[in-house]
């Protein structure tokens, strides 16, 4: 009998072990395998007290493991507990692909589609910033009214749903936290070739694309309104999002414009919008670029200009020598102009703009500030000024300069933040496509039924010039983005 009772003893001693290291590997079987919800760690923390209480109720046991295994216990439980309820990429797709994705027409159920907003108004509550204090009555109001569409609706496809998530989530105002779905499996084909010969998209069905924007607002998240036309002329320009939009893809009429003021039109019917594959074969002439690397720079020793062209924040190896051959040669060949062209750059790692100012003759300068939200705990991160660790022996000293578009967004808009608060260049061309103070650094969880995506935020930024009255980074020269490199070598010439 004492035997078994020893025998007995060790085994529940060994599963209290084994499940305390388990319920703390269960943060990266979420994070890298799978997804499961939250409650499954709080299941397990209950079986883990359970098995210690019945070890020390039930059997006589040294002081030292008294102390030790409640101890190793409930750190194994305060661990497991933050990193699934306190963990904003739990259950995200932040390490792992997630191919969830299904046609935009593809019909689903209102349990369905209400099960997904639900998992969406989870995370939203969970992890950004502005459902602290619990879900803002506004949201509360637009998710009542989107359910109640939603259960009066005589089918639900996809982008339906999308449509009444996205009537939720624009509410925000916040650019960073947006729904998308399906991949888009049909390009209108003669967008590339339109653009390559200088003509603009202005009108659809006779309709200016602000009439149609100001229309289906509501459809978009965003800040400042000119990103939210950048979304609509994507969504246009793909056969799911004139669906999306609501607007019938058979005998639909595309007005475009060029510099000069001349108008075409072109009637187009579903069959213009072809796969991926077939839009590359059918635009090979027009697309040679996007094969290109997202940084390089070009040396114009005539205007002593050197100038860095970024299409995405990407903080790597490629970006870093990018930069440091560019300054290499900039103090070679003594140039004294750098201009960075961040027009259409969408965004990515914000350490590129910290990596630029590396090479400039200051010690610190203004960085902002942010408050990253962690469940039920809301840090504070930074202190405003940043310590600039110069490349001493590259420091350049001369003019500075910055292109600009309203699709220049989110870490590309806080690049240029960096320039203009802290006087470091002049910014030439459209305001960038967010605010400064902002929500960002997203989490992206792909819905269980419908397999739309949706990203949100876990940070709220703070400007990094909080004196500054500017809603958005302000150009000091103004001009169309698209004219903004003729505009800096005319600025150069004066």
């Amino acid at each position: 009998m004492k035997h078994m009772k020893h025998t007995k003893q060790k085994i529940l001693l060994a599963a209290d072990i084994l499940l305390a290291v388990g319920i703390v590997g269960l943060i990266p079987l979420n994070l890298w395998v799978c997804r499961f919800p939250e409650w499954v760690i709080l299941i397990t923390a209950l079986v883990l007290v359970a098995i210690n209480v019945v070890y020390f109720v039930k059997f006589k046991t040294k002081l030292a493991a008294k102390i030790i295994l409640p101890i190793f216990s409930v750190l194994a439980i305060c661990l497991s507990l933050f990193g699934s309820y306190c963990n904003p990429y739990w259950n995200s797709m932040m390490c792992r692909y997630c191919d969830d994705t299904q046609a935009y027409d593809t019909v689903i159920t209102y349990a369905q589609a209400k099960a997904d907003v639900d998992y969406m108004m989870h995370y939203l509550n969970k992890c950004h910033p502005l459902f602290m204090s619990g879900t803002p009555d506004v949201v509360q109001q637009s998710y009542d009214a989107a359910i109640a569409r939603l259960q009066n609706a005589d089918e639900i496809t996809v982008n339906t749903l999308r449509r009444e998530v996205q009537s939720i989530l624009s509410v925000l105002s916040d650019g960073h936290t947006t729904a998308w779905g399906y991949w888009y499996e049909h390009y209108l084909k003669t967008v590339p070739k339109r653009n390559a010969e200088g003509w603009h998209l202005v009108e659809i069905n006779g309709r200016t694309l602000e009439s149609i924007f100001d229309e289906k607002k509501s459809l978009f998240s965003y800040e400042v309104k000119s990103w939210g036309m950048e979304q609509l002329s994507s969504e246009v320009c793909v056969l799911s999002g004139l669906d999306f939009l609501g607007l019938d893809p058979n005998g639909i009429t595309y007005t475009w414009q060029n510099d000069e003021g001349e108008r075409e039109t072109d009637r187009y019917t579903a069959s213009d919008f072809i796969t991926y594959d077939k839009y590359l074969e059918y635009n090979k002439a027009y697309l040679d670029d996007e094969d290109e690397d997202f940084v390089s720079y070009r040396i114009d020793e005539e205007k002593s200009l050197a100038l860095l062209t970024l299409t995405s924040c990407n903080y790597n190896e490629q970006y870093i020598n990018c930069l440091k051959d560019m300054f290499t040669e900039v103090k070679a060949k003594g140039i004294r102009n750098v201009a960075v062209d961040i027009r259409g750059n969408g965004g990515g790692n914000s350490l590129v703009a910290n990596e630029f100012i590396r090479y400039l003759d200051i010690e610190q300068y203004l960085g902002g500030t942010c408050k990253w939200r962690f469940g039920v705990f809301n840090i504070s991160l930074g202190d405003g000024m940043v310590i600039n660790e110069k490349y001493s022996d590259l420091t350049f000293d001369g003019d500075v300069f910055l292109l600009t578009d309203t699709s220049s967004f989110s870490s590309s808009m806080l690049f240029a933040q960096y320039i203009k608060d802290n006087r470091l260049g002049s910014i030439i061309g459209e305001p960038p496509g967010n605010t400064p103070n902002c929500y960002g650094d997203i989490s992206t969880f792909s819905m269980p039924n419908s397999g739309l995506c949706f990203q949100l935020s876990t940070k709220q930024f703070f400007r990094a010039d909080n004196d500054s009255k500017d809603i958005l980074v302000m150009p000091d020269i103004e001009c169309d983005g698209e004219k903004a490199l003729d505009v800096l070598y005319e600025t150069l010439d004066k």
